[in-house]
């Protein structure tokens, strides 16, 4: 499936890991945790490293998809993913696969987290975008207080929601700045634009059935707020 209009204006980079406590049996079954992945087809390369393996979609590098499997967490990632739900679709099939794997129990998990870093690019200028921002987050009386002209604009929050610690970084961009934030390379970064970097996490009432359904309720409400940051500055 094609990326949709609005998919297209907003560039991302998508990770879930979920941590448990270390194991040492993993270290013993390193190998065919490898194999196991590889023969279900999921990613077709692994490389074995002291404490994790880690899987990439090409044999050199990866270009897209990755995946990793450690004695302290595991998870997925995407770079520019095609659809908005294609992220939570190969993050949970990757975590079902991990648990289909008779040969190594995952231990007890720890902590659930997945971060986005959204780009979405602009035909404004740097300042139009900064100054939207600057305006929408913060009052006349805060502006006030500490005086003199705002020329670059990054704010950090964070939320409590209903299951979820939320931590929020959003600020502006310069042409050719986004490059520096992303592992993937698109023509869209020479322009100017809005950053986000929004990271969804808990430790709270964790088991490896409800990974699946966390992952799309953070990323579902991940998707919210970043259209709503981006619409009220209008991107």
């Amino acid at each position: 499936m094609s990326k949709s209009n609005r998919d297209k204006e907003m560039l991302a980079e998508q990770v879930l890991e979920v941590r448990h406590e270390a194991s040492g049996t993993f270290l013993d079954v390193r190998g065919n945790v490898a194999d196991f992945i590889r023969r279900e087809k999921f990613l077709p390369h692994w490389k074995i490293d002291a404490n994790v393996v880690n899987f990439r979609d090409e044999s050199d590098k990866m270009a897209a998809e990755g995946a990793f499997v450690g004695y302290k967490s595991a998870g997925y990632l995407v770079l520019n993913p095609q659809t908005r739900n294609f992220f939570t679709d190969r993050a949970a099939a990757f975590w079902k696969l991990l648990l289909a794997n008779k040969h190594y129990e995952l231990p007890r998990l720890t902590r659930f987290g997945t971060r986005t870093k959204v780009f979405v690019p602009s035909s404004l200028t740097f300042e139009h975008i900064n100054n939207s921002l600057y305006e929408g987050m913060f009052s006349e009386q805060a502006r006030s207080l500490v005086a003199g002209v705002e020329t670059d604009v990054q704010f950090t929050i964070e939320l409590k929601e209903v299951g979820f610690d939320v931590r929020i970084i959003a600020g502006p961009i310069h042409k050719d700045e986004a490059a520096t934030y992303f592992q993937f390379e698109s023509d869209h970064f020479k322009r100017c634009g809005l950053f986000l970097d929004i990271d969804y996490y808990t430790t709270v009432d964790l088991s490896q059935e409800t990974v699946p359904r966390l992952l799309h309720k953070a990323v579902e409400s991940m998707w919210v707020k970043a259209e709503r940051i981006a619409r009220s500055m209008g991107l």
